[in-house]
């Protein structure tokens, strides 16, 4: 039952003083705990409750939790439970719709929720209200008052509560933001006493250690600074060694015993190593768990792993007694003091390694400038072998008492080319002299494979397979050598004395070798620059004999003359005859026994020159073997070498070249063989083009007459034949309209069909007359190129066809046109008359279309005009641009058949081409394409 509203004001005030009362209370509560007690008291007495209860819901929205009660016995069950939210029907009801529930008579809330009372196992009050409480929107939680009998909440007693819940949530929130800004404040001031720390113990560290660099003085530093902080802790500091970490230093309060212990070495799985190995970071443990008797007295230990360009080097241990736990500060100050050290043992590390740079650097700098002395020596030396040897005695002058020795590689065996020093053994020597097999002697094989310098500070006498010729060698190094990139040869120092090889000395036998191998390169180069000189010279000298010269015999002489004058060498020219090579031309000092063979001729197929003259190269044989050659004419000879000649993929002549001075071909003779050769090969090659040349000219002139006396006799004929058709077709015309005037009305039917007939063949030939005079026309016709606009053309094409299409409903479609480079007038009837050729075709056609548009193609334009007329069959479209040509009959669509032919003459004159696409009923495309504006522009000059 309700009040009246008056009534219910009046009925407010006693209720508006307690809220009065808990609006002060709550100002100064600052605890949840708090809030709730002021907030259920008041309201329970109030309203005349049993009992009341605060449920709130936690962080994630799902749970309810008990936060307060007031008025329910101890261990007595209540339908109001903590739980999931959802379980809560009346509660999450209440959330959801943010609106208070009001159960005023027995039974009305175990009506409204019957499953309460069955899955809470109590008994529900027999009045109740149930108020929400929110707070930005968001829900915190329930206030639940419980009656023991029914009640009526007046309008005053539910604007008390509704007040009552929106002053407790506010409330509530200011408690949890203030426990939070505590929480905040007090984890704050744990960070900054531990950072205070921390910075302590790292100024403190820094300060000791100063610019020092030594290890074992960082190291001590550390453990004085650690002990200092921590005076009930013992230090140590372990570095790996045999797969156990041994402590290299401690702090002074470990015992003797226990020294001996950590200084043996400990597992890396012990708990307090483990842990730090896997994750390479700081770990504390504040119960050691360690079960050795010396240990159990340790009790928090911490470990930080110190590395070095990120490899962990060493581990620095801090175990304290009795304590079982680490401060924020004390885990802070740890960190720092590692942190300080670690930075102290990069830059340790890092100034050792500049220190070794240094010594790298001068060892280099005195190798650079050994090796300056000799190339500035060797300056105008181009051997090899003299270089390598030179190399040899400036890196034995920085070594101790030994030999150097240079390699090839030759058929399977380690040929010396090169040795300074003795190998004070005869039997070594002889040995070393017969050439060591290439895969046995490892100490070559190695380096030769990987690539990289291999040094031995204890020759192992068992590396070579040689061992009892190999006792008194202690130390050896194997470098090998490139030229160009490509590696030739392998440079061994064998040293008599024990030596271990340091980075100083692989840096200057490295930097020896490379300067070597820039030595070599220079040499290399230099020849070579000396061969194609002379190279250039004779090719110069050959052209100059030659000039336009085109008689083989002519080129072949002077070829042999220069080698004859060059190399002082005889010198042949032998050319294919059938199955043999027959000397046609040679040098005026050739052997008379050997001429007489090489005019006989004799196949090049079983010699070593045969077979290097047919893989396409030149051939140089030295120390030249008559007999094993098939040729015992030529015994005076030393060496021999060919330039082959090849046409048609197969050898032609050889030019043959023999010394009787010197068993070998040095650079220079090759150079000016493969010169005169190579002169040679293009002289001919040229002599043939120009006859070959000459003889298409003369042919192509001799057709280029032929066809224009055609062209002129074609024209010439056309034209004839089109006036001398025009007179009897115009006289025939004439006499049948006097013969229909004159029997007009006296012919039947029959007879003036005929006469109609006639007269439209007449007409039909009138207009055939005319199309061939205009093609004709079209062939002569100057052209006068300039820019084109193809907009405006063809708008005005379709202004003059506009006439044609009264009666026809036409769609146009035209794109955006180009401009092109041709002759106005003529593209104008090319596009006119394909124009016209697609209304022709579209007769039958409602709506009739005909599109028009230009596709750029690069260097060309591609002007297209498509129609859905009747189309025609694409096998035929090669034959639509021919003289009186036609797919369609009379009646499908009218014309010549000369059009289309007229249209390709045009387009050609301008450089084009055209082209027709098409299907049979579905339409079809004619264009043609027109060169961009350059281009026409030149072949316009040119025509």
């Amino acid at each position: 039952m309700t009040s009246p509203h008056g009534s219910d004001l009046g009925s407010f005030a006693p209720l508006a003083e307690r809220l009065q009362d808990i609006t002060e209370a709550l100002a100064a509560s600052i605890t949840q705990r708090e809030v709730i007690d002021i907030v259920l008291t008041p309201a329970v007495k109030a309203l005349g409750a049993v009992a009341g209860i605060v449920l709130m819901v936690d962080e994630t929205d799902q749970q309810m939790k008990i936060a307060g009660s007031q008025g329910y016995e101890d261990g007595a069950p209540t339908v109001w439970q903590e739980g999931p939210i959802e379980d809560h029907v009346l509660i999450s009801d209440i959330l959801r719709m943010k609106e208070a529930r009001y159960f005023e008579d027995a039974g009305a809330l175990q009506e409204a929720y019957p499953e309460l009372e069955s899955r809470t196992g109590a008994l529900a009050a027999v009045a109740n209200a149930t108020l929400p409480m929110f707070l930005d929107g968001q829900p915190l939680g329930v206030i639940v008052l419980d009656f023991k009998e029914p009640h009526t909440f007046t309008v005053a007693e539910r604007r008390f509560l509704t007040i009552l819940s929106s002053q407790c949530a506010v409330a509530l929130g200011r408690a949890e933001a203030t426990r939070t800004l505590e929480a905040r404040v007090e984890a704050r001031t744990r960070q900054l006493e531990a950072e205070r720390a921390a910075q302590e113990g790292f100024v403190t560290f820094t300060e000791a250690i100063g610019s020092e660099i030594d290890l074992p003085t960082l190291v001590q530093q550390a453990i004085t600074v650690l002990c200092a902080r921590f005076p009930d802790a013992s230090v140590g500091y372990y570095e790996e060694e045999d797969t156990l970490w041994k402590a290299r230093a401690w702090s002074e309060d470990v015992e003797a015993a226990t020294a001996a212990v950590i200084a043996a070495g400990l597992p890396a799985d012990l708990p307090m190593f483990a842990q730090v190995l896997q994750t390479r970071e700081l770990e504390f443990a504040d119960s050691w768990n360690d079960q050795s008797e010396k240990e159990e007295e340790y009790g928090a230990v911490a470990t930080y792993p110190l590395t070095v360009n990120g490899e962990l080097r060493w581990l620095l241990s801090i175990a304290r007694r009795g304590s079982r736990r680490w401060s924020e500060a004390d885990r802070a100050l740890v960190r720092a003091v590692g942190r300080g050290l670690s930075l102290a043992l990069d830059r340790t590390e890092m100034a050792r390694q500049l220190m070794v740079q240094n010594a790298e650097l001068q060892a280099r700098t005195r190798a650079l400038e050994t090796f300056a002395d000799l190339t500035r020596d060797l300056a105008l030396t181009t051997d090899p072998l003299l270089l390598i040897r030179r190399a040899q005695e400036v890196m034995m002058s920085m070594l101790p008492d030994g030999a150097a020795l240079y390699y090839e590689l030759e058929d399977g065996y380690w040929i010396k080319r090169v040795q300074h020093g003795s190998l004070r053994s005869p039997e070594l020597q002889a040995l070393v002299d017969a050439g060591l097999p290439y895969t046995r002697t490892r100490n070559i094989h190695i380096p030769w494979t990987t690539g990289e310098p291999y040094f031995q500070d204890r020759y192992d006498q068992d590396t070579d397979n040689i061992a009892p010729l190999v006792g008194h060698i202690a130390a050896s190094a194997a470098l090998r050598v490139k030229r160009g990139g490509v590696p030739v040869g392998m440079l061994v120092i064998a040293l008599f004395h024990q030596r271990r090889w340091s980075t100083v000395d692989r840096v200057v036998l490295e930097t020896a070798v490379h300067s070597l191998e820039l030595a070599l390169d220079r040499a290399a180069k230099t020849r070579r620059l000396e061969e194609e000189r002379v190279a250039l010279e004779a090719f110069t000298r050959y052209t100059e004999a030659v000039g336009s010269e085109t008689e083989v015999q002519v080129l072949v002489r002077q070829a042999i003359t220069l080698l004859a004058d060059i190399s002082t060498a005889d010198a042949a020219y032998l050319e294919c005859d059938g199955e043999l090579f027959k000397a046609t031309v040679w040098n005026p000092q050739f052997d008379p026994a050997l001429l007489a063979r090489l005019q006989a001729g004799f196949p090049l197929r079983q010699s070593s020159l045969a077979r290097v003259l047919r893989e396409n190269t030149v051939a140089f044989i030295e120390h030249w073997d008559a007999t094993a050659q098939w040729i015992e004419e030529s015994r005076h000879l030393l060496a021999v070498a060919g330039y082959p000649g090849f046409g048609d993929g197969e050898m032609q002549s050889v030019l043959i070249v023999g010394s009787r001075t010197s068993a070998t071909w040095s650079e220079r003779d090759r150079g000016i063989l493969r010169a005169v050769g190579r002169s040679l090969d293009l002289a001919l090659d040229r002599a043939r083009q120009t006859r070959t040349v000459t003889a298409q000219r003369d042919a192509l002139d001799a057709r280029t007459q032929e066809l224009a006396a055609s062209t002129e006799e074609l024209q010439a004929f056309s034209y004839s034949v089109s006036h001398d058709l025009r007179t009897p077709v115009r006289h025939m015309l004439g006499f049948l309209q006097l013969a229909q005037k004159e029997l007009d009305g006296q012919l039947n039917e029959r007879a003036a069909r005929y006469l109609d007939v006639v007269g439209q063949s007449g007409e039909q030939m009138n207009t055939l007359i005319d199309a061939m005079l205009n093609l004709s026309r079209a062939a002569q016709q100057t052209l006068r190129p300039q820019m084109i606009d193809l907009n405006k053309m063809v708008a005005q094409i379709q202004t003059s066809l506009l006439p044609d299409l009264l009666t026809r409903n036409v769609q146009w479609e035209v794109s955006d046109l180009p401009e092109v480079w041709g002759d106005k007038d003529v593209l104008t009837q090319v596009l006119t008359q394909l124009g016209e050729n697609a209304l022709k075709f579209t007769m039958g056609r409602d709506p009739a279309i005909i599109r028009i548009w230009a596709e750029d193609q690069g260097e060309t334009w591609r002007v297209c005009v498509g129609d859905n007329g009747l189309g025609f069959d694409p096998r035929y479209q090669d034959r639509l641009f021919n003289m009186f040509q036609r797919l369609h009959t009379v009646h499908e669509a009218s014309g010549t058949g000369v059009g289309l032919a007229s249209v390709r003459r045009l387009v050609l004159k301008h450089g084009g081409q055209v082209f027709a696409e098409g299907q049979v009923g579905e339409g079809a495309t004619f264009g043609f394409t027109l060169p961009k504006a350059k281009q026409t522009a030149q072949s316009t000059r040119r025509a």
